[in-house]
């Protein structure tokens, strides 16, 4: 009799436990059409500068492309980092609260964009790629609520 309670409980409960699949900005970038107003969950590394407002796959990949963007040696090709940037399409709120977000490796829910730079948006602290994530600022208070001061 516990064994069918527990798997009445566990089947109840399973899918609601579920664990939220989360993704890279380069595994968004490879396909983003599959992804194209889909709601998603992103992990990135906050840049937010006044040339850019992204979630970079890692700090230690971002620091690689600066470090090669800055020397300007003939060996670094910036297009073999654009895979790695997602632009925020929404950076408002993370702006108003850049010193505590800055440098910080985030999970965010949101909207992927495949289409955020286009004709009708110009976006000077975008990447390279037309793609973006509109970031759910809800969920976003929830899990870095302690992180925003200025909200």
């Amino acid at each position: 009799m516990r064994f069918i309670f527990g798997a009445l409980l566990f089947g109840l409960t399973g899918p609601a436990c579920a664990q939220e699949q989360v993704l890279s900005p380069s595994t968004l970038n490879a396909n983003p059409s599959a992804y194209k107003n889909k709601d998603v969950t992103v992990r990135g590394y906050v840049t937010l500068e006044l040339e850019g407002h992204n979630l970079y796959e890692s700090k230690e990949l971002n620091e690689q492309f600066r470090k090669g963007f800055d020397a300007g040696s003939k060996d670094f090709h910036v297009r073999d980092y654009t895979k790695y940037c997602l632009t925020i399409a929404n950076p408002d709120l993370m702006y108003r609260n850049r010193a505590t977000l800055r440098g910080k490796t985030l999970v965010v829910k949101g909207k992927f964009l495949d289409d955020y730079r286009n004709p009708r948006v110009i976006d000077l602290g975008a990447c390279p790629f037309p793609t973006a994530i509109l970031i759910d600022m809800g969920d976003f208070k929830l899990r870095y609520g302690n992180l925003l001061p200025n909200k």
